[in-house]
């Protein structure tokens, strides 16, 4: 074969020119830090003119689109930048806390000022009836664009450091690959309502999550688990996946023993440090007592004589199981390689989403697995459209369920009068509650189907005949 074609140019077109602009200038350490598809020149083009569009998209939908939840954070948030307090009812997800308060901080010139935005008391007494008045006077001010704007810089930048990992964790992918794997991250419908129409913090989680996949699959096991830890500290669904870790990435049970301890350290610090400054630990205790936890136990089978099975959580205990089994020579040939961590860890949250109920926001802490499936494993051609009709399933859920305030109506900084009139799922079936109920039930069993759809290669690859595994 002509060399030509080997270095992927054709015939007589001569040598690749030299890397233009700044990533040039790159060399030595300096280096590591740009994922090895942004150094190469034939592949750079198309994956900055994909950035080029996601950001355009990005920026678009920054400034106009608000939701309660993104409200709550910063309100809370705001008591530790300006108060110096804690507000000790909703003592969940401290990590992300600090890093809003931080944020409001730093982007403080930026912003109006303090009291004009954040005011007391706040809708807590009684939010049902407070959230849709503090939500539209809000909307309506003079600074609700560039305030929305500011707030959501700290969800830009995590989401385009998650791309970036994803971009490292695909160096070996071929450009074909990488490339859609990088315009599915860019354009993905579940980031962008998550980080910029709904305004979650679910990339500050999501980026911890996957740069310690990155530091385990580059062999820095104490640098993923600390960064897994920081992870739990932004939401608590990660805890849930250090025993995954643990027995992948050791071999020795002591090992695994002391790589959970660290992944767990940043999250017993948030609690010792809530139990200082508020009196109470929170975190566990209030998400004890919080609808969120019942999520997990929502599927379930019922048992005669009382009781019933829980399905996530017989889903997960079996994925623990198999890992351990794997890693004590009980069956298979070999433990699992940190290569196909990321493989399993696409199983568990297919599972967790198939098998929970949730937010249409959480559903972005499945997309990095959905964008390594796109990248390494070109042979599951189906996971792309399977997770686009996914999304469709779980967005039409989330109007049917939570009306105008979760879709068209998070737009309300664009026409104040009309948020509420939008039309929705919800409204549209609000006389016929039966048909709400059966259009509820068809969604989540076609969201169910295809996850399993989804997930079938993944499940078929981790039960066959163990064998090295490429990452």
């Amino acid at each position: 074969m002509p060399a030509s074609r080997v270095l992927g140019r054709r015939p007589g077109q001569g040598p690749s020119p030299p890397a233009g602009g700044p990533l040039r200038r790159l060399a030595g350490p300096a280096a590591r830090f740009v994922p090895a598809p942004l150094r190469d020149p034939l592949q750079r083009r198309p994956l900055l003119g994909w950035l080029g569009v996601g950001l355009a998209v990005r920026l678009l939908l920054m400034p106009f689109a608000v939701s309660a939840d993104l409200l709550a954070v910063y309100w809370r948030a705001h008591l530790i930048a300006y108060d110096g307090r804690l507000f000790g009812d909703y003592l969940v997800n401290m990590g992300a806390h600090y890093v809003h308060a931080a944020a409001l901080r730093l982007l403080a010139w930026l912003l109006p000022p303090p009291d004009a935005v954040w005011t007391d008391p706040w809708w807590w007494a009684d939010s049902s009836a407070l959230a849709p008045q503090i939500q539209r006077q809000f909307s309506g001010a003079d600074h609700a664009y560039q305030t929305l704007f500011a707030l959501k810089l700290p969800y830009l930048a995590a989401d385009l450091g998650a791309g970036l990992v994803l971009l490292a964790l695909l160096g070996a992918a071929r450009p074909a690959a990488t490339r859609r794997a990088w315009a599915f991250w860019m354009l993905s419908p579940i980031g962008l309502y998550a980080s910029y129409a709904f305004g979650r913090y679910e990339a500050l989680a999501v980026v911890l999550v996957v740069g310690a996949l990155l530091a385990c699959e580059r062999g820095r096991l104490w640098s993923g688990a600390l960064l897994l830890g920081l992870a739990v500290t932004m939401r608590t669904y990660p805890l849930l996946l250090v025993p995954i870790f643990a027995l992948v990435v050791q071999r020795r049970a002591l090992r695994q023993v002391a790589w959970a301890g660290v992944a767990l350290m940043p999250f017993a610090l948030t609690l010792v440090a809530n139990r200082l400054l508020a009196g109470s630990v929170g975190e566990l205790a209030r998400l004890r007592d919080f609808s969120t936890g019942s999520t997990f136990l929502a599927y379930t089978l019922p048992v005669g004589g009382g009781g019933a099975v829980y399905v996530f959580v017989v889903f997960a205990l079996l994925v623990y199981g198999g890992l351990l089994g794997r890693s004590r020579g009980w069956w298979g040939d070999a433990p699992v390689g940190v290569g196909q961590l990321w493989v399993w860890l696409l199983v568990f949250h297919a599972g967790m989403f198939a098998f929970a109920t949730f937010s249409a926001h959480y559903l972005m802490w499945f997309t990095p697995f959905v964008a390594l499936a796109i990248g390494r494993r070109e042979r599951w051609g189906g996971v792309l459209p399977l997770h686009l009709l996914q999304c469709v399933a779980v967005l039409a859920l989330a109007d049917l369920m939570g009306g105008p305030g979760t879709l068209l109506g998070l737009f309300e900084p664009l026409a104040p009068g009309l948020a509420t009139t939008w039309p929705n799922l919800r409204e549209a079936l609000l006389t016929a509650p039966g048909m709400a109920a059966q259009l509820a039930g068809m969604l989540r069993t076609g969201f169910v189907a295809l996850m399993v759809l989804l997930a079938a290669p993944a499940v078929a690859e981790l039960v066959r005949r163990p064998r090295p595994a490429a990452p």
